[in-house]
């Protein structure tokens, strides 16, 4: 079947747009250099460190104040009494290149901004805002990641994607199957929504999911020690995914594209996302023509693979990951299947996770998640903090599958309307 004039930009797009960006060449040039100069001096700021430093000012006049590390005029000094210096929050450094933390002056709102320059392709930013739109977040399975604005730096020939800020989804590790029942829950709702409007995320691996931290953490953490309270002095005060459910969103839709239903199923090159076992591009080498795919089953795969990796078994090993998770492996292998023409499209996998999950006991859904890997000596502490914190979940009646309140509240209302 043909693909919409429109759904890909060619065989060569990932190669056109690695290189234009200014960030990711010079970090390709430098890498070598730059680790020897983090050694020699840890406050040095890395090239895409500079970018931030050198246009602070036109970002805070456009209303977002980076840290005191990227301000232009910072002066870094070394560490007192000697003392490590990840001790101190001068020497936080971001790590990917094109997004940054900040603080929106007009109310403190912390948030991500992230760079499209204007040699990358606008699928992202159109795609972004129009899963943001009024319209669509009012439907409780749209899970993509909220636009609060976009800022365009015309100076800059960048505009800024102003997110707001997230944390892993795996972080803090899950305590309970109910808990992961609600992650993946949310997770395929917002692929299932998604694919409803014909667009293929085609990198929706765990590195580009993100959990809403605003509840598990009321007074916010800090941006790159995540465990560390805002202003790095303490540990950030903390709630379980059980006491405050988290809602779970996608994030990164720079390979995203809408696919026009009336061209029938989409043949489209490949593009390589973050998990590089995808069956179908098994074989290419660079130089080669991509091969052609149909990106929704691919998504298929990206999201099985990820529970078979992050809560089944270990990429490296037949071992599982963590025990009791047999009730989920027949549908994750389906999810996988080599052959992409198998796997069941994500109605189907909504449907068929709903009655897997659904058919588990309440005791099941409490019980603590116990790693193969975990420690013989903490798990006895592990289980009598689990059973304490269980018995109070039992006695006020917090649901063992914990969702967010405003999406239970959407699910009731769209029942109702049924």
């Amino acid at each position: 079947m043909a693909s919409s004039p429109s759904s890909d930009l060619g065989p060569n797009a990932d190669e056109r747009v690695e290189q234009a960006h200014p960030f990711a060449l010079r970090l390709k040039e430098q890498g070598p250099v730059l680790v020897n100069q983090i050694r020699a001096d840890p406050g040095h700021r890395l090239h895409s460190e500079r970018f931030w430093a050198e246009h602070q000012k036109t970002i805070e006049a456009a209303g977002y104040m980076l840290r005191p590390r990227y301000h232009a005029d910072r002066v870094f000094s070394g560490p007192r009494w000697k003392l490590p210096h990840s001790w101190f929050e001068d020497w936080q450094r971001i790590m990917a290149p094109l997004v940054i933390d900040a603080t929106r002056i007009v109310d403190g709102k912390q948030v991500i901004l992230k760079t499209i320059d204007d040699d990358n392709p606008p699928e992202e930013i159109h795609i972004t805002q129009l899963l943001s739109s009024e319209e669509h977040r009012r439907d409780h399975k749209n899970h993509c990641i909220p636009l609060l604005e976009t800022v365009r730096l015309d100076e800059l020939s960048t505009t800024l994607l102003v997110l707001p800020r997230m944390r892993p989804y795996d972080n803090p590790r899950f305590r309970t199957f109910g808990e992961v029942v609600a992650f993946a829950t949310q997770i395929i709702e917002g692929i299932e929504f998604m694919h409803e409007l014909d667009i293929a995320h085609r990198d929706c691996t765990g590195q580009n999911i993100v959990l809403d931290p605003s509840g598990m953490y009321p007074n916010s953490f800090h941006p790159v020690k995540m465990n560390r309270s805002k202003n790095f002095h303490w540990i950030a005060k903390s709630y379980t995914r059980t006491q405050r459910p988290p809602r779970y969103y996608l994030i990164d839709f720079g390979l995203s594209r809408y696919y026009d239903p009336a061209f029938g199923p989409p043949l489209v090159a490949m593009r390589w996302g973050g998990d590089k076992s995808v069956p179908e591009f098994r074989g290419y080498h660079p130089g080669q023509d991509r091969p052609l795919h149909n990106p929704f089953p691919t998504d298929i795969y990206y999201i099985g693979n990820m529970l078979r990796e992050d809560f089944i078994q270990r990429s490296h090993c037949s071992q599982q990951k963590y025990y009791g998770f047999e009730w989920l492996e027949p549908l994750v292998a389906d999810m996988c299947h080599e052959d992409p023409s198998m796997r069941p499209p994500i109605g189907v996998v909504a449907s068929r996770f709903a009655e897997v999950s659904g058919a588990l006991t309440s005791w099941k859904l409490r019980s603590r998640l116990v790693g193969r890997k975990d420690s013989f000596i903490l798990g006895p502490f592990r289980l009598i903090r689990h059973v304490y914190y269980t018995t109070g979940y039992i006695i006020t009646r917090t649901p063992a599958v914990p969702m967010p309140r405003d999406e239970v509240q959407s699910r009731e209302r769209d029942t109702s309307n049924i």
